[in-house]
């Protein structure tokens, strides 16, 4: 009986050892199991994330800045700006297919692009309070850092803001090409600037019965804000740029030698007008010419583009525009302008 016992004892034992190596092994299982499932987890997640941004990065609304080098030191901006804020430079923007949120009243009322402007909001004269309703993640100005330290701060305080100052650009080439490539744009820039070049290269074809090499085309102007007497040189104001740039035309020696490249304009007085006329003259605002100068009106009647019917009138709302939209239009009024006047010449002789 006790031998019997002892036996009976050993297998219980056993049975007991059993059961618990088996309850052992599985809650080690149960261990192994519950690490796998959380490393698998955190896995599909990072493989999500990643995923996710591979398409934020592929569809341009990633949140990546760069930095670029601006008249007004370094700015960060977004690499990819969606809702762009202009205060300057409107034209150029459209120019490329692009259309911004906001822009001024001033650039809003740019006659050639009325047909372009629908769905930009009007910020007024640079209200900061539209401006921010707006909610821009790039201000594009082109006010002076010089003059205009206080505007700039208040931009910045809205969004990154891109400081190119009036008449920063040589010429429409280059402001062209810079917005093309800031906006990787550039193959819609370079379509853009041929179809520039095949405008002028028709509109110098169009002039070549009535113009020769000799004739010489001054560019003046009534300025009736402080109604003085100006000339202009081949830059962007009263169309210089597309009439000495583009129209490859002439100017008075004088003025080839002191303004042409040099200087964008110049307040002159009545007793030199005669040395910087030309054969042609375009003339802005001169609805005013009498009021400016008065008994001295006698003196502009003297010259030979005014006694051979060849002054023209600039149409301020065309020409005072500095924009490459303003640019093409420019240049076909010239030729038009021409032609039709030197037609009109020939009869009446």
């Amino acid at each position: 009986m006790k031998r019997k016992g002892l036996t009976m004892v050993k297998i219980m034992f056993l049975v007991l050892l059993v059961a618990i190596l088996a309850a052992c092994g599985a809650s080690s299982k149960t261990a192994q199991t519950g690490i796998g499932t959380k490393t698998e987890a955190a896995s599909t997640e990072a493989d999500e994330v990643q995923a996710e941004n591979a398409d934020t990065e592929a569809d341009g609304t990633d949140s990546a800045t760069r930095i670029i080098n601006t008249p007004n030191g370094e700015l960060e901006m977004p690499v990819h700006p969606k809702r762009i804020v202009v205060d300057g430079y409107l034209p150029n923007l459209l120019a490329l297919g692009m259309k911004p949120v906001g822009a001024t009243s001033y650039e809003l009322e740019n006659k050639v692009i009325q047909d372009q402007i629908d769905g930009i909001s009007n910020i007024g004269e640079r209200s900061l309070e539209k401006m921010l309703d707006l909610e821009p993640d790039l201000i594009i100005t082109w006010v002076n850092p010089a003059g205009d330290a206080k505007v700039i701060e208040q931009y910045n305080k809205i969004a990154p803001t891109l400081v190119l100052p009036y008449n920063h650009f040589k010429d429409t080439y280059e402001s062209m090409r810079y917005f093309g490539e800031l906006f990787g744009k550039e193959a819609e820039a370079e379509a853009w600037l041929a179809d520039l070049d095949q405008i002028s290269a028709d509109a110098r074809e169009q002039i070549k019965p009535y113009v020769s090499a000799e004739h010489t085309f001054a560019l003046m102007g009534v300025f009736v804000a402080d109604k003085n007497f100006y000339i202009y040189g081949d830059g962007g104001y009263r169309g210089g740029e597309a009439i000495y740039e583009h129209m490859k035309l002439n100017p008075p020696a004088k003025q080839a030698a002191e303004m042409i490249g040099k200087e964008t304009y110049r307040q002159i007085s009545y007793e030199v007008v005669g040395e910087y006329a030309g054969d042609f003259i375009f003339l802005d605002q001169g609805e005013m010419l009498s009021e400016v100068w008065g008994s001295n009106e006698g003196v502009w009647k003297t010259l030979d583009a005014v006694k051979n019917n060849r002054v023209f009138q600039l149409d301020p709302d065309l020409f005072w525009g500095n924009d490459p939209i303003s640019l093409k239009l420019q240049i076909q009024e010239v030729a038009k302008m021409i032609v039709e006047r030197e037609q009109a010449n020939q009869k009446n002789k």
